[in-house]
C-alpha cells in the first residue's frame, strides 16, 4: 500500500460528547522521494507533498477491466504504479486507442475539474496498480494551498496537452 490511512480514536469529553482525533500520519522520507519520481509531483516540496501523501488511495485493475469510461463522472486523479493502461476514444462502437500509459504517468485529469465528465476511456492491458487522488480532495488541497495548486495545474497542462497531441497525430495517420 502507498500509506496507510490515519486511525480514528474516539474519546468522551467531559460533558457525554464524544471527540474524535485523527492521529498524525507520519509519512516516510522514502515515499515522498519516490512520490517526487512521477512528473506529476516532481515540483512539490516535501511539505506539499505531505499534504497530498494521505489524500492517496492505492487502487488495482485486472486485464481487459475498464477504469473509466467516456463520460463518466470524473471522480479519482491517477498516478501509474504498475501496468500498461490504454487511452481510448470510441468511434462506430469500436474502441480506438489513442495513447499507451505505463508506470508514472498519469490518468483521469478532469477529476481536477469540478463537476467534470471523463474524456476518453481507460482500459488496463494488464494489471493496473494505481495511486488515486480522489478529484474533491485533491482540489480542496490546492485551494488550501495555491502555490501547490499552481505547480499542480502547470503539470496538469502537460498531461492535457500530450493527450491532445495524441489525439492530434492519430487524426493525422501517425502512430499514438
Amino acid at each position: 500500500m502507498w500509506i496507510s490511512r490515519p486511525r480514528r480514536n474516539s474519546r468522551t469529553r467531559p460533558g457525554g460528547r464524544n471527540d474524535v482525533e485523527l492521529e498524525k500520519v507520519v509519512i516516510p522520507e522514502e515515499l515522498l522521494e519516490m512520490a517526487q519520481t512521477y512528473q506529476m509531483l516532481s515540483e512539490l516540496d516535501p511539505q506539499q507533498l505531505r499534504k497530498l501523501v494521505p489524500l492517496a488511495e492505492y487502487k488495482q485493475y485486472y486485464t481487459g477491466q475498464v477504469i473509466f469510461q467516456i463520460g463518466d463522472q470524473s471522480s479519482y486523479f491517477h498516478l501509474i504504479v504498475s501496468g500498461e493502461v490504454a487511452l481510448e476514444q470510441v468511434a462506430g462502437g469500436k474502441p480506438v486507442r489513442l495513447q499507451a500509459l505505463h508506470h508514472g504517468d498519469a490518468m483521469g485529469w478532469s477529476a481536477l475539474t469540478e463537476d467534470a465528465q471523463t474524456h476518453f476511456q481507460a482500459r488496463a492491458l494488464s494489471a493496473v496498480s494505481t495511486v488515486a487522488f480522489p478529484g474533491a480532495r485533491l482540489r480542496k488541497a490546492c485551494d488550501r494551498d495555491p502555490a501547490m495548486g499552481y505547480l499542480l495545474m502547470k503539470r496538469l497542462l502537460e498531461v492535457v496537452s500530450e493527450r491532445l497531441d495524441a489525439t492530434r497525430a492519430l487524426l493525422a495517420g501517425q502512430e499514438p
